[in-house]
């Protein structure tokens, strides 16, 4: 039987805690702060915030979200005021995305909050051990992508 290595030793465990217990924190920091916006939404503000008038699908790719949960978000965040939809003057069937007045400042408020968290979470980690790890974690997603095509092109999905 193959042996596996304790589940604490593994990278890809750590990266699932950092990534849970980091937006679990990042709520409830949002929260105290008085913002009924979750972190999800937030990045899609701040996606939004850099690059406006983009469409579902290549706000959903950028956002690494599917159709579905995309559309979710964007749901909520409509109805809360943040975004608006308009037709594309070229194809009415697809509507651009871009932040309302309210967007863009709740995006501006909570931008300082998740500054100070994602350096509250770094501290102590170097910025060439952060590039290093960031480089490492580039090369795991694409492995995993190479893994991807070749399962699609074996048809062993």
């Amino acid at each position: 039987m193959a042996q596996l290595y304790p589940i604490e030793e593994l990278l890809l465990y750590w990266v699932y805690r950092v990534q849970t217990e980091g937006v679990t924190l990042l709520l409830r920091r949002f929260k105290d702060a008085g913002y009924a916006v979750t972190p999800e939404q937030f990045g899609v503000l701040a996606r939004l915030h850099r690059e406006e008038g983009m469409n579902q699908t290549q706000l959903g790719k950028r956002m690494l979200k599917d159709r579905h949960n995309m559309t979710r978000i964007l749901n909520l965040l409509e109805k809360g005021g943040y975004i608006e939809r308009r037709p594309d003057s070229r194809d009415r069937r697809i509507f651009r995305i871009f932040l309302t007045e309210s967007g863009k400042e709740i995006q501006e408020k909570l931008a300082p909050i998740v500054r100070r968290h994602l350096d509250e979470l770094t501290e102590g980690a170097p910025g060439n051990d952060q590039k290093t790890t960031c480089q490492v974690l580039k090369k795991i997603v694409n492995n995993i992508q190479s893994c991807g095509h070749v399962m699609q092109a074996s048809g062993k999905e």
